[in-house]
């Protein structure tokens, strides 16, 4: 899901994976760059991981963005600016 500082709403993308080997059995790794705007203002993305429990169910999720003082104010999430994927 994209949580784009450009737009109002969030909307569901479609990820580029990076396979580390031609084998189909190998490990995929997310390209986020392929989603996350202002490449020339902040190349580097930075990436966590955050787990929600709720009731008897656990959630993991890995959250993408960017942090840099002149990327944009993203208005759907507080004190982020800039993109961010989960």
């Amino acid at each position: 899901r994209l949580y784009s500082a450009s737009c109002c709403r969030p909307r569901q993308v479609t990820m580029l994976t990076h396979c580390a080997s031609l084998s189909q059995n190998a490990t995929h790794y997310p390209v986020a760059e392929s989603v996350l705007q202002d490449a020339v203002l902040q190349p580097y993305v930075h990436n966590c991981q955050i787990t929600v429990h709720e009731g008897r169910r656990t959630y993991h999720y890995c959250i993408f963005f960017k942090w840099h003082c002149r990327l944009r104010a993203n208005a759907m999430l507080d004190k982020f600016q800039g993109d961010v994927v989960v």
